[in-house]
C-alpha cells in the first residue's frame, strides 16, 4: 500500500502581532507584558511617523488604540480606513475601562463586556481545529 503524502497545514505559521497605538503609560504597563507572552507586540505613538510606518509595513492581527485623550469619533474611521485591507481586530479603549472592537475581517463590531488581556486574546484566538487538504499537494 502506497503511503500518501503528508497533509499540509493551511494555517499560517507566521507569529501573530499586536500593535499598540498611542497607549498611555498606565495602559502600556497593563497590556504590553501579558500580551507579549502570547504574541509579538509593537507599540507606536499616535499620530506620528512611527504610526505611519507601522500602519504601512506591519500585518497585525490585533490593533489596540488608546482613545483616552483622543476623539474616538474622529480616530475610529481613520484607523478603519488605514487597516481595512489587512483585516485585523481593532480595539478602541480608554483608561476608564470602556472598549469597542471592530473585526475588520468578519465585519463584526460592538462594545466589549470587559477590557482585559484575556478578552483581547479571545478576539484573535485561533480555532482549535486545523483545516487540512483532502488531496495531497
Amino acid at each position: 500500500m502506497a503511503r500518501s503524502a503528508p497533509r499540509r497545514r493551511l494555517r499560517s505559521t507566521r507569529p501573530r502581532l499586536a500593535l499598540l497605538v498611542g497607549l498611555t503609560p498606565m495602559m502600556m504597563r497593563a497590556l504590553e507584558g501579558p500580551l507579549s507572552l502570547r504574541m509579538d507586540v509593537a507599540a507606536v505613538a499616535f499620530p506620528g511617523d512611527a504610526f505611519e510606518a507601522a500602519a504601512s509595513e506591519l500585518q497585525p492581527c490585533l490593533v489596540v488604540v488608546d482613545v483616552t485623550y483622543l476623539d474616538e469619533a474622529r480616530v475610529r474611521p481613520l484607523m478603519i480606513d488605514r487597516f481595512s485591507r489587512k483585516g485585523p481586530v481593532l480595539v478602541f479603549a480608554s483608561e476608564s475601562g470602556n472598549a469597542w472592537s471592530d473585526d475588520l475581517d468578519s465585519g463584526c463590531s460592538g462594545p466589549m463586556e470587559a477590557f482585559t488581556v484575556a478578552a483581547l486574546l479571545a478576539l484573535v484566538a485561533r480555532p482549535a481545529l486545523t483545516l487540512v487538504s483532502a488531496h495531497p499537494a
